[in-house]
C-alpha cells in the first residue's frame, strides 16, 4: 500500500543544495519534505564520501566565505567539531534538519516515479524507502531537484545537456571547438593513520598491479605518498569518458581497483615510510562531479563569470576557480587540473527553473550553466547557496500563486530581499526591505574605531613581494614599515568590489613610494579618481623592506601573498575623520564587506572605557518590535570547511581554523528603551556560535529605542557588528 505524503515543497536530494533548499522553504513557513536515497545527509561532504566543502574563499576571494543557511551549518560544525571529523559533520546536518518543525525527513528513499501533465508540471513523485519497505507518494505545490543527477528533471522530460558545448554555442573561449559528450569524472578517497607497530597489507586480486600504478604516477602532477590523505587524492578520478549515471557502478569498481593499487604501492613498493601505516577508512561510493545540466531560462556562461556581470534577478554568488579536469582522469598525461581564478560573481534566479511552465526548480550541480561555467558552480558551497535560493523562490511562488517566469520585477526584488534578510550575499544588491524599522532610526554608539591597529607583533618581509588590501575610502592610511636603507618600493594597483589574492581586479596602474631607512609610518598612494571598492597593492620584491604586523584585525585590511591562504594584519593609522567603522554602517544595507568593510567596530577596547561597547537605535515615535536581527563577523576572509583529514598537502592552499573566530560576538544583551524612558532587558545571548542573532521579544514590545550591548567576543578586543534589522 502506498503511503501518501502531502507537502507544499518537496525536495529530492540530501546534499548541500537539497539541505539548504528544504531548510529555506521550511523556515519560510512552508510544509516541506526532504527525501534522499542515502542514509546520511551531506552528499559528497558526508562521511560516506568525505569531500571537504570549499568555495569562494578557498579560491582566493577574501571576505568571500559563503554564509546563509550553509554558513550557519558550518559555524555550528566549527563550534561542535573543531577537529573537522566528517562523522560529526553528519550529526550537525541531521541535528538542524530534525530540529525544523516544518520539515519532514525521509532517508534511504529513492525517487523512482512521477506523474506529470506532459508539459513539465508535476502532480506527484513516488519513491521506495529501503529498510521500511514503504512505497511513498509525495505531493507538493513545488518540487526541487537537488539530486545532483537531475533525476526529477529527466523523469519530467525536461531538456538537459551532458558534456561540453562547442565553442560557438555560447562564444566561450575555454570550450572545445566541437561539442563533446565527455564530462568530469568521479573520485574515491581513503584515509590513513599511523600505528605504533608495523601493519601489513596484501592487495586484493582486483587491485591495479604496482607496475601500472608506477607508470601512472607523476603524470600531470599526480603524486601519492605516505604523507597524503583524504582530499589530497581528489585526482583519483575516472569516468569522464563514460556515462556517469548509467555506468556509475563500473566507474566505482574501477576506482576501487585503482585506490587499492595505489595503497598497495605505498605500502609495499619500498619507496615510502609506510610500514606502520594502515587505512582508517576507505570510500565505497564515488564522489561524482558532473552529469546532467538543465536548460533553464538563463544559462550562466564563461563571460558572465569572468566579467562578473550583474543580473536583475541575481540570487546568490560563486567564486571558485574555473576548475577544469581532464575527462580521461588518471589515465591521461594531461595536467590533473587547470584552475583559473575568478572574482566573486552573481548567479541569477533564471538558472534555477526551466523555460516551460513547470513547478520544478533545480538546485546544486544540475542548475542551468554551460560546462565552462559549471567548472566553477559545481563546488559544494555554491551548490548550497543555490539551494537556499531555490527554496526561497519556491516559498515565494507559492505565496504569490505564480510561476518563477511570471514574477514581476518587484516580486523578484521581494525574493532577493528575503534572501538578503536570511544572510545571503547577492553581489551589488543592497538590503532595503520595507518594514525594517532600523532604516528610520537614529544610530549612536559608545564610540567607533578611528585610530587604527597600533600594537606590534612582528614583520612581513617584502623580499618576495606580497599583497596589501585596504578600502579606497581609507586611502591615505599610514602603515608601519621597516627598512634597512632608504629605498623605493614599486607596486601594481588594482580595484575590486570584493578583494581577491588571485583575481586581483581591475588594474589601475603602477605606483612607487620611497621608504626611509629605519621604522616609519608610510602611506601608499593610489591613482586619482578611483571608485569606491577595495584596493589591492601587488608589491615587487624588495629585500630591504618589511611591513610591521599586529595581532588585531581590522576588517578590510589584509596583508599576505598570492600563493598562500595565511594573512597578516598590518599595523596602521587610519586617516583623520575617514569614518570607516562608524555606527551608521549597521543600517547601510550590507551585512558583509562590499566595496568597503561595512561594519561598526567599537572604539574603546573592552575594559578601556569602563563599560561594555554598545550601539543604540532611537525611533522618532514609539514602535512595537517583534523581531531584532543582528549580523556579526565570523571572519569571512578565512575558509570554513565541513571536515578535513589529519594532514593535507600544501597544494590545497588551505589553512584550518583551530577555534572560534576571535571577532565573533560571544555574548550580548539587547535592552528596550520604554516610552517612559526606563530600560528593560529583552534578549540575552550567551555562548553564541552563529553569525546571526534573531531575537524575538515575546508578544512584541513597544519601545522608543533599542540598545545592543556587547558583553564579550571569542578574543577580539573590540566589538564588531555588520548590520541590525528591526521588525
Amino acid at each position: 500500500m502506498t503511503e501518501r505524503v502531502e507537502a507544499e515543497v518537496v525536495v529530492a536530494g540530501g546534499g548541500p543544495g537539497g539541505i539548504c533548499a528544504a531548510l529555506a522553504a521550511a523556515r519560510l513557513g512552508k510544509k516541506t519534505v526532504l527525501a534522499t536515497d542515502r542514509p546520511v545527509l551531506g552528499g559528497n561532504s558526508s562521511s560516506e564520501i568525505r569531500v571537504w566543502t570549499r568555495g569562494a574563499t578557498g579560491a582566493g576571494n577574501l571576505y568571500g566565505e559563503e554564509m546563509g543557511i550553509w554558513g550557519e551549518l558550518k559555524l555550528r560544525n566549527l563550534y561542535l567539531n573543531q577537529e573537522g571529523n566528517p562523522v560529526f559533520w553528519d550529526d550537525v546536518l541531521l541535528e538542524q534538519v530534525l530540529s525544523e518543525p516544518n520539515l519532514k525527513l525521509y532517508l534511504n528513499t529513492h525517487i523512482s516515479g512521477m506523474e506529470t501533465d506532459g508539459q513539465g508540471r508535476i502532480a506527484w513523485v513516488s519513491g521506495f524507502q529501503m529498510m521500511t519497505e514503504k512505497e511513498l507518494r509525495f505531493e507538493g505545490a513545488y518540487y526541487i531537484d537537488a539530486t545532483g543527477d537531475g533525476s526529477l528533471g529527466a523523469m519530467a522530460g525536461l531538456p538537459y545537456r551532458m558534456g561540453k558545448e562547442s565553442r560557438d554555442t555560447y562564444g566561450e573561449s575555454f570550450a572545445p571547438v566541437e561539442e563533446e559528450r565527455t564530462t568530469f569524472g568521479s573520485t574515491l578517497f581513503f584515509f590513513t593513520k599511523r600505528e605504533d607497530h608495523p601493519v601489513s597489507y596484501i592487495a586484493p586480486d582486483y587491485a591495479y598491479p604496482r607496475e601500472t600504478i608506477e607508470e601512472l604516477l607523476g603524470k600531470g602532477g599526480r603524486i601519492a605518498n605516505e604523507k597524503m590523505d583524504g582530499c589530497d587524492y581528489w585526482w583519483f578520478e575516472t569516468g569522464g569518458m563514460a556515462d556517469t549515471i548509467r555506468e556509475a557502478q563500473e566507474i566505482g569498481l574501477e576506482l576501487k581497483r585503482f585506490t587499492a593499487g595505489v595503497w598497495d604501492y605505498i605500502k609495499n613498493s619500498g619507496r615510502y615510510d609506510a610500514d606502520c601505516l594502515t587505512l582508517s577508512w576507505e570510500g565505497n561510493m564515488p564522489g561524482k562531479r558532473e552529469s546532467r545540466r538543465f536548460i533553464t531560462k538563463k544559462i550562466l556562461t564563461q563571460q558572465d563569470i569572468l566579467e562578473h556581470r550583474a543580473f536583475e534577478d541575481g540570487a546568490f554568488y560563486g567564486g571558485w576557480y574555473l576548475d577544469f579536469h581532464p575527462s580521461h582522469g588518471f589515465k591521461t598525461e594531461e595536467d590533473n587540473c587547470t584552475q583559473i581564478p575568478v572574482q566573486v560573481y552573481a548567479v541569477p534566479l533564471g538558472c534555477l527553473y526551466p523555460t516551460c511552465d513547470s513547478n520544478l526548480l533545480f538546485a546544486g550541480r544540475d542548475i542551468g550553466v554551460s560546462h565552462v561555467a559549471f567548472a566553477s558552480t559545481r563546488i559544494m558551497n555554491t551548490c548550497a547557496l543555490s539551494g537556499q535560493a531555490a527554496g526561497t523562490l519556491a516559498a515565494r511562488c507559492i505565496e504569490l500563486g505564480k510561476r518563477p517566469g511570471d514574477l514581476a520585477a518587484e516580486e523578484i526584488q521581494g525574493v532577493q530581499q528575503t534572501l538578503l534578510r536570511n544572510d545571503m550575499m547577492i553581489p551589488g544588491i543592497r538590503y532595503h526591505e520595507e518594514g525594517d524599522l532600523a532604516q528610520e532610526a537614529i544610530v549612536s554608539s559608545s564610540g567607533a574605531e578611528c585610530r587604527g591597529a597600533l600594537g606590534e607583533t612582528g614583520t612581513f618581509s617584502l623580499s618576495d613581494g606580497g599583497i596589501l588590501v585596504f578600502p579606497r575610502r581609507a586611502a591615505g592610511t599610514e602603515f608601519l614599515v621597516e627598512s634597512g636603507q632608504t629605498t623605493e618600493v614599486s607596486y601594481q594597483c588594482y580595484r575590486s568590489d570584493v578583494p581577491s589574492r588571485l583575481a586581483l581586479g581591475s588594474r589601475l596602474g603602477t605606483m612607487k613610494t620611497v621608504i626611509p631607512e629605519g621604522k616609519s609610518w608610510v602611506s601608499f598612494p593610489i591613482p586619482e579618481g578611483v571608485a569606491d571598492g577595495f584596493i589591492t597593492l601587488e608589491f615587487s620584491g624588495n629585500q630591504s623592506v618589511s611591513v610591521v604586523t599586529g595581532e588585531e584585525q581590522l576588517t578590510g585590511f589584509l596583508l599576505g601573498r598570492e600563493d598562500s591562504p595565511q594573512y597578516c594584519y598590518p599595523c596602521l593609522k587610519l586617516p583623520d575623520d575617514c569614518g570607516l567603522y562608524g555606527e551608521s554602517n549597521v543600517v547601510n544595507g550590507y551585512n558583509r564587506p562590499w566595496r568597503e568593510p561595512g561594519s561598526w567596530i567599537s572604539g574603546p577596547a573592552f575594559g578601556e572605557g569602563g563599560e561594555f561597547p554598545w550601539i543604540r537605535l532611537d525611533f522618532q515615535e514609539p514602535r512595537t518590535v517583534r523581531e531584532i536581527l543582528v549580523f556579526f563577523n565570523p571572519d569571512l576572509s578565512r575558509e570554513l570547511n565541513s571536515s578535513r583529514a589529519s594532514m593535507w598537502d600544501d597544494h590545497h592552499k588551505f589553512l584550518p581554523r583551530t577555534g572560534m573566530p576571535s571577532e565573533l560576538v560571544k555574548s550580548a544583551v539587547i535592552y528596550g528603551i520604554l516610552p517612559d524612558g526606563s530600560r528593560r532587558e529583552i534578549a540575552v545571548l550567551e555562548d553564541n556560535w552563529n553569525r546571526t542573532w534573531r531575537a524575538l521579544p515575546q508578544d512584541g514590545i513597544t519601545v522608543t529605542g533599542l540598545t545592543l550591548e556587547i558583553r564579550g567576543t571569542y578574543g577580539a578586543r573590540r566589538a564588531e557588528v555588520f548590520e541590525i534589522c528591526v521588525y
